[in-house]
């Protein structure tokens, strides 16, 4: 009976968010020193960041009660601004993708190509706790590399999860499935800032910044002084992470395939059109098409009577559901943003710097700056805004612009919440994994990343600048 009281307990907690979230908007409506709008807009954005963190009902729930609050609040094309955007569509043609990459056999094939590359042929099994560390590692260490080609983590995320997701399935155990699903997706996310092509937060601040009239750091220069930390070093971080929070006991054996399995017609089929997609995708400075149309074409291609790999009826069970969520982190964006307060609270938090202070101390105040506006707006949103008050500042101040940027960069790639980034977002439309377990894993890569690598960085950057 003890037992059954504390489990209930524990159950209920999560609905206790619904009264807190509820309060704090009244608080907001009621208190907050900003106009209708702008307090209207918070407290709809408050309520709804309590139901994400503490998750008494699915994400895409809380994301249809967003998106209904807005559109009766402010206007419909406000409330379904986010399903205007290339992004919510390249999210939804990478979930037909992913689906499709299944049902081929490819995601399968990839897997057991990374096995075999990860466990040696002349072994029959490995202890489990030695096969899961060695996996782990060569698939983290594929994804890093997959960074370097594919230039849109999202793409990643959705070309990389039906692949991973496969893989993990050659252990019994969760914990080890959840482990290998997580940690390449997680490397070719938190790696992104080391990259100057393998995060869009990297092209939208350079690219707001000279069309500010700056002169910006090219991809080499921008890569040799990221990479080694930012890059390399948040790839360990996380890898470091994953073993340890999902490493499974050594109870049980893992089998060890035979060999290398030849790719079958359909699977070589589907192969060939993600090419066509990460053509597409690697060539978007010359053509200047947003990756949205990659996906599209592989998606197309794969159904393509005689030609493709999969029907209609094939897609039939994808869940779309996340896109509600989606949806309405674009709606409060964008709201932030007309209303006005993203940009007041962006030029609010600069002013916290004092005049005449070292770089060391701008860039530190510089990411916490940005930290604080990622837990109000999805990063790409705070990029926007943020991005042209930075620039303003390095003019007024004489400070170079460029480690400004990229630790923004860096902050926009350091997140804790599904609500804050579409990547996360991404991560729990594939099913494998629930929302607090990936809070709980980012929480420790962001915090860890943090303290061990951002010093590491900013003392690269007093140096070189």
């Amino acid at each position: 009976m003890h037992l059954r009281a504390r489990w209930l307990r524990r159950e209920s907690l999560p609905w206790l968010s619904v009264p807190v979230g509820v309060l704090a908007a009244i608080a907001i409506l009621t208190a907050a020193p900003v106009d209708d709008a702008t307090a209207t807009m918070l407290a709809i954005t408050v309520f709804c960041i309590v139901l994400w963190v503490a998750t008494p009902v699915p994400p895409s729930f809380t994301g249809i009660v967003c998106i209904g609050l807005v559109g009766v609040t402010f206007s419909t094309d406000l409330a379904l601004t986010g399903f205007q955007s290339a992004t919510m569509w390249l999210v939804v043609f990478g979930l037909l993708l992913g689906e499709a990459a299944r049902e081929s056999g490819l995601a399968a094939w990839g897997g057991a190509q990374i096995r075999t590359l990860a466990w040696p042929a002349e072994t029959d099994a490995l202890a489990a706790r030695v096969a899961y560390g060695r996996l782990l590692v060569v698939s983290c260490a594929a994804a890093l590399a997959f960074a370097l080609l594919v230039p849109s983590a999202l793409v990643r995320i959705l070309t990389l999860a039906p692949i991973v997701a496969k893989l993990g399935e050659a252990f019994d155990d969760d914990r080890a499935r959840i482990g290998i699903f997580l940690g390449p997706l997680l490397v070719t996310f938190y790696a992104a800032p080391g990259i100057f092509t393998a995060g869009l937060p990297n092209i939208i601040t350079t690219g707001i910044a000279e069309s500010l009239g700056s002169t910006t750091a090219s991809w080499t220069t921008w890569t040799l002084q990221m990479f080694p930390v930012m890059g390399f070093g948040r790839a360990v971080v996380v890898t470091a992470v994953v073993y340890l929070k999902f490493r499974p006991g050594d109870a049980a054996d893992v089998s060890v395939p035979s060999g290398r399995s030849a790719l079958r017609g359909s699977e070589r089929r589907m192969l060939a059109f993600l090419l066509v997609g990460v053509l597409l995708w690697t060539t978007d400075a010359v053509h200047g098409l947003h990756p949205f149309f990659g996906a599209l074409v592989v998606v197309l291609l794969a159904l393509l009577p005689g030609v493709g790999v999969v029907t209609f009826d094939d897609l039939a069970d994808t869940d779309f559901s996340i896109i509600f969520f989606l949806g309405a982190v674009f709606a409060i964006g964008a709201g932030l943003s007309e209303t006005g307060f993203a940009a007041s609270a962006a030029e609010s938090l600069l002013t916290l710097i004092p005049t005449g202070a070292p770089l060391w101390l701008v860039l530190v105040l510089v990411f916490a700056a940005t930290i604080a506006l990622t837990f109000l707006m999805e990063g790409l949103a705070v990029a926007s805004v943020l991005t042209p008050v930075l620039v303003s500042f390095a003019q007024r101040s004489g400070l170079p612009v460029d480690p400004l940027l990229m630790i923004e960069s860096v902050a926009l790639s350091t997140f804790f919440f599904p609500y804050q980034t579409v990547i996360f977002v991404a991560i729990l439309g594939e099913g494998v994994v629930d929302a607090v377990t990936l809070v709980k894993t980012a929480t420790w890569v962001s915090i860890l990343a943090t303290l061990l690598l951002l010093p590491l960085q900013i003392g690269l950057f007093v140096l070189l600048y």
